[in-house]
């Protein structure tokens, strides 16, 4: 069974998403997106060439974000995490 781990930049936007989405549209929303995350993460680390070929690594984008991961022998592992909006340029530098 493969897995999925989060660098910890991933897991610190996470936990941003998580905050801003408690915020913005309540516990119950902030809940269903984040498991729709966990979810993604999982069918990534059990299907991993899903995500489209970026330079050196994979991306995916589910809803309103990009997720950046790298294929490994464990699984994948989530390297960041961006909304579709932010500039993504520091990731190929």
């Amino acid at each position: 069974m493969s897995v999925y781990k989060l660098s910890e930049d991933a897991t610190k936007t996470l936990e941003k998403i998580y905050e801003y989405s408690l915020l913005n549209f309540g516990e119950q929303r902030a809940d269903e997106y984040y498991i729709s995350l966990h979810k993604t993460f999982e069918l990534l680390a059990e299907q991993p060439n899903l995500g489209r070929k970026f330079h050196e690594f994979h991306r995916h984008e589910h809803k309103s974000h990009i997720f950046f991961y790298k294929i490994t022998d464990f699984g994948i592992l989530i390297l960041h995490i961006f909304h579709h909006q932010e500039n993504r340029e520091e990731i190929i530098n």
